[in-house]
């Protein structure tokens, strides 16, 4: 059994704040944004991670 029930839902929060990054750059073109926006991804996706491990219930 894996450590996480549900390791996609990490996965997922990463990769919607990446792909928000993508379409905001796309819009934009601010790379600075953009590159912000995709480490804010990074890190929500291992804050998640984190947090589901912690929990009793999962």
């Amino acid at each position: 059994m894996h450590p996480i029930p549900r390791p996609r839902m990490a996965i997922f929060t990463g990769v919607l704040f990446a792909a928000v990054g993508i379409v905001y750059y796309l819009i934009s073109h601010d790379i600075g944004g953009a590159s912000m926006e995709m480490i804010l991804g990074i890190s929500m996706s291992l804050m998640a991670y984190v947090l589901m491990t912690g929990s009793p219930r999962g």
